[in-house]
């Protein structure tokens, strides 16, 4: 008689790396939700705390070079008052160089979490979130093994999956 297997194949292979993936992307996903939560904010002043600078500056400064110092993004003059120039966020003194701005900004902390979703190539985060993508597609791979295929959870299994990807290319469409 031939000894059967110990349930070492691939479908528990692919169980036991699901579960552990699983718990590890948890933890990072809850994370990623504060983070993306706060980013569908960031247009209103949701926990921004109101930031004050002071900057010392060559005197004269044209508007665009102004814009840079500061780095302030379509800086528009507003009104000029004797030596000072006032804008949206602040104002300068053409005399003196002195500046000042005024922004709403995440606390530093918080901010680190919003830019979780931020991250560009150049980011040393990149790496993290490229690693945090390929284990979610792990487990949405690995979530077809969990039943064997032809069984009728498996066959729900892929009709749910082509489900979200249909209703993925939908909403694409309409917004």
């Amino acid at each position: 008689m031939e000894k059967k297997e110990s349930g070492k194949g691939l479908y528990y292979i692919m169980r036991v790396l699901h579960r552990d993936v699983g718990f590890l992307t948890l933890g990072l996903t809850l994370v990623y939700v504060l983070s993306g939560v706060l980013l569908i904010y960031r247009n209103t002043d949701f926990l921004k705390k109101e930031q004050t600078s002071a900057f010392h500056l060559k005197q004269n400064l044209p508007e665009e070079d102004l814009a840079k110092q500061l780095a302030v993004r379509n800086l528009r003059v507003e009104k000029k008052e004797g030596d000072v120039i006032y804008f949206k966020e602040g104002c300068y003194n053409v005399t003196t160089g002195e500046a000042k701005i005024s922004r709403k900004d995440y606390p530093p902390l918080i901010k680190k979490f919003v830019n979780l979703h931020k991250v560009t190539g150049d980011n040393r985060l990149s790496l993290f979130n490229t690693i945090y993508g390929t284990l979610l597609l792990f487990l949405a791979v690995s979530s077809l093994f969990m039943f064997k295929l032809g069984t009728g959870k498996s066959k729900r299994g892929l009709a749910l999956t082509g489900l979200g990807i249909m209703l993925t290319i939908l909403f694409l469409f309409l917004i």
